[in-house]
């Protein structure tokens, strides 16, 4: 029989200060849990959890300088009571997994007895505690009570809370849909943002927007925020007068400013691009803030076209199946934002690994993996494991597509693949770049487009910053080719392959043609024929390179250098990249160091590094030490030297150590050393005088594609500043 759950009886809990934090913000807090009627036996533990995607900084009990000190204090009518704490990264049942965990020893605790948790305790000298860096309403530490010492927890009926809001001013963001029809009105949204990518209410300014391009009328001369708000506006009723005018919206505050994505203005006949965040999860299972929070979030903050919640199966009851339906269907609006009905096949990679389920309509069969964390079993008939089983249940359907991805659970695509439901695969999100992903299904013929989401966990769809804990890049999007924003539309578009996906949430404008195909077409190659591969790139920054694929073979990679570009150049960039393995226990640290062993380090920037905990940490006239970790993406420093030719580059990291003379990258031809595991490597170039361009048009001839089989073509777009951006393939049977 369970205890008695009334707080007289086991007790209650509080959190000092309870007023809200600022994401990231360090202080002091402190956690008290005062004994109920029952008393707590000796030996018996507490735990106060917070949530997975919690990234408030782990604390550490042994250094009272140190950041992030903990400690925990006894107030007991027993003098010989003791109590010890521990930290548990996986100390109690999903989503509650992150455990501060107090022990009782020497004697029980009497009713009225208090145990005080200080997180960030500054008395010996800590700076104290970083808290958690995403905006949350409630954020709450989950108070987990076993007053007899059963290791059965109880959670209090009611624990501490406090609310977690965007910080000042770091950077400006300005968004606008990247076609538009000539003429007909659309909207851009500028926004403030912190140092960790929230939305900013601790800002009060105005900022100024004009126009870099053709004029867009509508357009107001500046926007005002007031500190307290979200530093969010909308800007409705904008315009671009004839077809083919393109233009930028430019936001200024002193001297931070921010270039808009293009705007293109559009005939009526031709198809448009559509943003969408296909991917992500919210508190109904291990992520954060309500499906409500999560939807309102991605339409109105980050200005998304279309999105989709993709809760873990095994966590999800009937009745929140119903709810993620309803709310699908209040949030959906065609013309406005697109919502669509979906939820996350959650299986171990053994019986298929991590699937999205997307369907066309409001309504859908849930066919869960497992009923892991589902109570009622009245339903288990429905689940299907392996993935076997689901394609089998869904198998003659067009109303249902699944997506294979990497998270927790990585998808194996090798040993289960029905290639009429599975169109797609997610090669980029917060977990990380998994280009592995279509390099599997090339390698085995498969025809599959691309998408890159968030899977974002913190509540920010479209917007999704990594955050301080497992997740290592910021969220990518998916970027859908249709003629009007209606889900039937966006569907049968994706289920076509005619997407992209973006790296870090960058809306890198892309157009491709193969023989004059669109993206994701299928066609016949007359024997002895030449492809031609071409199109336009324009960037939210300058571009690196653009790089053409039959398949894994890289035909050329176009760039817009010349010889002349790296004249006099004194910039050189050493970056490294990939994860250990295809699992969990993906993320690779690479903390180190690269020495120049003549001349002088005159400057030194991080390059692709998305945590502001790490980066660069020391920098002195011959060495850069650096804090990274990289999870299949890139990270890297850019250095500005004084060096003469016979300076080396000395590379060194846990990883690989690499010795490079500058005189060997004179060209600006990477130099690319590999490391193992899954593409890791170390690569170094010098970099142009200066940045040249974002717009880039391509041409590229493949004269002789080998006969009797079928042929990939699909780019792979490199910013100078590290974003991606990979076209789905035009598929062509020689």
């Amino acid at each position: 029989m369970p205890i008695n759950t009334d707080p007289e009886f086991i007790g209650r809990a509080s959190i000092a200060p309870d007023e809200a934090v600022v994401a990231g913000h360090t202080g002091t807090w402190t956690i008290t849990y005062e004994v109920g009627a029952y008393g707590y036996d000796e030996r018996a533990r507490v735990k106060i959890a917070t949530r997975f995607a919690s990234d408030w900084a782990p604390p550490q009990t042994t250094d009272a300088k140190g950041r992030n000190y903990t400690t925990v204090r006894l107030e007991s009518k027993n003098p010989t009571a003791t109590a010890s704490l521990a930290w548990e990264p996986r100390g109690w049942v999903r989503p509650w997994l992150k455990c501060f965990t107090i022990s009782i020893a020497n004697g029980s605790l009497h009713p009225g007895d208090k145990i005080h948790v200080t997180l960030g305790d500054t008395s010996g000298g800590s700076p104290g505690s970083r808290a958690q860096t995403f905006r949350e309403k409630g954020c709450e530490f989950l108070v987990l009570v076993d007053p007899f010492g059963t290791e059965i927890y109880t959670p209090l009926p009611s624990s501490p809370k406090i609310n977690v809001v965007g910080g000042g001013l770091h950077h400006l963001v300005t968004i606008a849909p990247t076609t538009v029809r000539a003429g007909e009105p659309f909207e851009a949204l500028v926004k403030v943002e912190d140092v960790w990518g929230n939305p900013a209410e601790r800002f009060d300014g105005e900022l100024k927007l004009t126009t870099l391009g053709a004029p867009i009328a509508g357009l107001p001369p500046t926007v005002r925020f007031k500190r307290g708000e979200l530093a969010v506006a909308r800007i409705p009723g904008l315009t671009i007068a004839q077809a083919g005018q393109e233009s930028r919206i430019v936001a200024n505050f002193g001297f931070h400013k921010e270039e808009s994505n293009i705007v293109r203005a559009l005939a009526g006949t031709d198809a448009k691009t559509w943003w969408g965040d296909l991917h992500g999860q919210t508190r109904a299972t291990v992520g954060t803030g309500t499906i409500e929070e999560y939807f309102t979030f991605g339409r109105d903050v980050a200005l998304l076209d279309a999105m989709c919640h993709q809760a873990n199966d095994f966590q999800v009851t009937a009745a929140e199946w119903d709810s993620l339906k309803r709310e699908t269907a209040r949030f959906h609006e065609n013309g406005r934002c697109v919502v669509l009905l979906g939820y996350e096949w959650s299986g171990m990679t053994p019986g298929g690994g991590d699937r999205n389920v997307i369907f066309r309509g409001e309504d859908g069969p849930i066919h869960r993996s497992s009923h892991a964390e589902v109570d009622d079993m009245s339903d288990a008939a429905t689940d299907c494991f392996p993935v076997s089983q689901l394609f089998e249940r869904l198998r003659g359907r067009d109303d249902v597509m699944l997506i294979p991805h990497v998270g927790g659970r990585y998808a194996d695509i090798v040993g289960y693949h029905e290639p009429a439901l599975e169109k797609l695969v997610e090669i980029y999100s917060d977990w990380g770049r998994f280009e592995w992903l279509l390099h599997d299904a090339l390698q085995r013929g498969y025809r599959v487009g691309v998408v890159a989401n968030s899977d974002g966990h913190k509540g920010r769809p479209g917007a999704s910053h990594p955050g301080a804990s497992t997740f290592g890049a910021y969220g990518g999007l998916t970027c859908i080719l249709a003629d009007a924003l209606t889900r039937e539309g966006l569907f049968d578009a994706l289920r076509a392959r005619r997407c992209y996906a973006v790296s870090a949430a960058q809306r890198i404008h892309v157009q491709l043609a193969v023989n004059g195909l669109p993206m994701g077409a299928e066609a016949r190659l007359e024997a002895g024929k030449p492809v031609t591969i071409a199109g336009r790139v324009v960037g939210t920054g300058p571009i690196e390179r653009v790089d053409v694929y039959r398949g894994l073979e890289r035909l050329r990679s176009v760039t817009p250098y010349e010889p002349a570009s790296f004249e006099g150049s004194k910039r050189y960039r050493v970056a490294w990249a990939g994860s250990r393995v295809r699992g969990r226990d993906r993320l690779t640290r690479w903390d180190g160091h690269v020495e120049l062993s003549a001349g002088k380090i005159v400057g030194a920037t991080p390059y692709a590094m998305e945590n502001p905990e790490k980066g660069i940490v020391q920098q002195t006239a011959t060495q850069v030490s650096w804090v990274s970790t990289t999870t299949g993406d890139d990270d890297g420093v850019d250095l500005r030297v004084d060096a003469p030719i016979d300076a080396v580059l000395k590379f060194r990291t846990p990883v690989i150590d690499v010795d490079v003379p500058i005189a060997e990258l004179a060209d600006g031809e990477p130099k690319e050393f590999p490391a193992g595991g899954v593409d890791l490597r170390v690569s170094m170039r010098r970099l142009p005088a200066k940045d040249t361009t974002s717009d880039l048009t391509i041409e590229v001839t493949d004269q002789a594609p080998p006969a009797g089989r079928c042929h990939a073509y699909w780019i792979r777009v490199t910013q100078e500043d590290g974003a991606q951006a990979w076209t789905s393939p035009v598929y062509l049977d020689a």
